[in-house]
């Protein structure tokens, strides 16, 4: 993993542009992604060059164009194929091409670390902080044909692909009712009939997708091999009409140069390319502002903001930043103090009753006391009550409960205060804490909220500690209490239809592809429960995320009883008074105290 200095991250003023600190955090994200890739050509011996803007940003500013967001590299068609089948052999890295992706564009191939936000703490301390999908692109370079003809015939059949391929995503983005859509379908038409006839070929359909039109031009820019040819390209310039004719020997080897913390290896030639790139004068930085939408990920906060989880887009930023750059920051300026002062006699190995409690089972209590002080701490902060539930209620007079060495710490929140607890959850919880829910994590096939320690990317030695000298990660479970239909009959049928959607989520693949037979299921959910499911993600977590909805469906009804849904899952209906989470006490937990309801005694499982 590469490594920053704290520095790195601050908003910065190059060449008069000032660089925010957190695209500070989307430079260093595409800098690990591009160390990936760098590390596979290596290990695979497949040769790649800057190229475009972080070429020039290389050898112009050692690093970043300072109003670009982005990093461009290249490779000649053979080695890009190389890459493409080694990159199978190493996780974390997708690439997007004509031949893999069916909409993808006229554009280079596609490297990237994931294609979804995500609120996971593990890929933010993995991507320095930031949160969106990165990626970067890879020019194909091609050898022209030395016969004039055999060029101008290529690169005529490569306008006229691209002609198809327009039109075809002007018809599938508009009505056949318009206008001018008899007018596109005929130009469309002729285009592939012309590609049919010249490049002898039939396309699998009558109407040919995005996709065959887009292999189709991928096939015909690399029809010339090396002693075709004395100059090298990238046929889609060719194709709008530049000059961009580069020698062969250009890219017959390459140096290193420094570009931020890393190097990055430049074609032999680099000055011609430049020129030929940028004009004479290329050394000369032109502050004309930043392009192509930037900065890119604006267009993922505004995702984020349409779904209106924030009254405005600056609202929307703000929570970003606060989860993942802001968080990261934090992390890395953690310290080992722990928030409980806990004597050392606390884990001498004791008996109690029938059961002797070792030292690292001591030890290991005490390390949930810490993530339950920050759980309360969280609470607190937001001004929402919680209780001890299930068989953490069986404390003693003591405050002892020796039950969580099996069971973990359980706590519960009503489900009114759930949104305000997950909204700030990401938030406000501390750099040694990591958390896990359904609607957060994709990977997460659980009812209950997880809280835990977190000892990713942590020096063992600190993570002890922190955590009273426990060395492994500890969780604690936090359910939500749910009301009760005061109809015994709709009561009973919700929690038949939680049941079994629990039991479809045990029985459903967890990823894609899923087959006609799982999405028959899905759509017989939604028919018959009017459940919202996304096949694009875990079925098994969006049928627990159905069960959940379901089981807080229950409004502002006068109801006498509430339920632990998420106990369903062990197949267990707890069932309490709601009067018995009115008010709530703090008694005695081993070496600090915990929430009860009033009536605790009287509820233990």
């Amino acid at each position: 993993m590469l490594d920053f200095d704290l520095k790195y991250f601050e908003e910065e003023t190059r060449d008069g542009f000032t660089i925010p600190a957190f695209m500070k955090h989307a430079w260093a994200s595409q800098l690990e992604l591009l160390d990936k890739v760098d590390r596979v050509c290596e290990e695979n011996n497949i040769p790649y060059f800057a190229d475009w803007g972080t070429l020039l940003g290389a050898v112009r500013h050692k690093g970043y164009i300072p109003w670009d967001d982005d990093i461009d590299i290249c490779m000649m068609r053979s080695d890009l194929e190389r890459f493409c089948e080694a990159i199978d052999n190493y996780d974390g890295i997708i690439i997007h091409t004509a031949y893999n992706a069916p909409d993808h564009g006229m554009h280079a191939a596609r490297v990237m670390n994931s294609t979804m936000f995500t609120v996971e703490r593990g890929v933010y301390k993995d991507y320095h902080g930031f949160p969106f999908p990165v990626g970067l692109d890879i020019f194909t370079l091609d050898y022209v044909s030395r016969d004039k003809k055999l060029e101008e015939e290529q690169i005529e059949a490569l306008k006229v692909c691209s002609t198809a391929f327009h039109e075809r995503e002007w018809l599938d983005e508009h009505d056949p009712m318009e206008n001018d859509y008899i007018n596109h379908l005929g130009e469309y038409k002729a285009a592939v009939k012309w590609l049919e006839n010249t490049c002898h070929i039939t396309f699998s359909e009558e109407n040919p997708k995005c996709q065959e039109i887009l292999i189709l031009n991928e096939e015909i820019g690399g029809l010339y091999g090396e002693k075709d040819a004395d100059y090298i390209t990238q046929m889609a310039c060719l194709g709008v009409g530049m000059d961009y004719y580069i020698p062969k020997d250009a890219y017959s080897s390459s140096i290193r140069m420094p570009f931020e913390n890393i190097t990055i290896p430049v074609p032999l030639d680099y000055d011609f390319i430049l020129k030929k790139k940028y004009g004479d004068d290329y050394m000369t930085p032109k502050n004309v502002g930043a392009g192509h939408d930037y900065p890119f990920y604006n267009t993922f906060i505004r995702a984020i903001y349409d779904e209106k989880r924030h009254k405005t887009f600056e609202g929307a930023c703000e929570y970003i930043e606060n989860i993942s750059s802001r968080y990261y920051i934090k992390f890395r300026n953690k310290t080992t103090d722990t928030v409980l002062n806990i004597e050392e006699s606390f884990f001498d190995e004791e008996r109690i009753g029938d059961r002797v409690v070792s030292r690292e089972e001591k030890k290991y209590i005490a390390a949930g006391l810490e993530v339950l002080e920050e759980f309360k701490r969280l609470c607190k902060s937001i001004d929402i009550p919680y209780y001890a539930i299930n068989d953490t209620l069986d404390i003693d007079d003591k405050g002892n409960c020796f039950s969580i060495i099996d069971r973990g710490i359980n706590v519960a929140l009503k489900r009114e205060d759930l949104n305000s607890f997950l909204l700030n959850l990401g938030q406000e919880l501390g750099e040694w804490f990591d958390y896990s829910t359904l609607y957060s994590s994709d990977k997460h096939e659980d009812m209950r909220i997880i809280i835990k320690s977190d000892n990713y990317r942590c020096d063992e030695q600190e993570f002890c500690d922190r955590f009273h000298g426990y060395k492994d990660e500890v969780e604690i479970y936090v359910y939500v209490i749910d009301k009760m239909s005061s109809d015994s009959n709709r009561d009973a049928t919700r929690k038949m239809l939680i049941e079994n959607l629990i039991k479809t989520a045990r029985a459903v693949p967890g990823c894609e592809p899923y087959s006609e037979e799982v999405l028959g299921i899905v759509e017989e959910w939604r028919r018959i429960a009017q459940v919202s499911i996304n096949t694009e993600h875990n079925l098994r977590r969006e049928f627990l995320k159905a069960a959940d909805n379901m089981g807080g469906a229950v409004g502002d009804e006068d109801v006498t009883h509430v339920r632990i849904t998420a106990n369903l899952q062990e197949g267990i209906d707890t069932i309490y008074d709601k009067s018995d989470f009115d008010e709530a006490i703090e008694v005695p937990f081993f070496a600090t105290t915990i929430s009860v309801p009033t009536n605790y005694k009287n509820m233990v499982m």
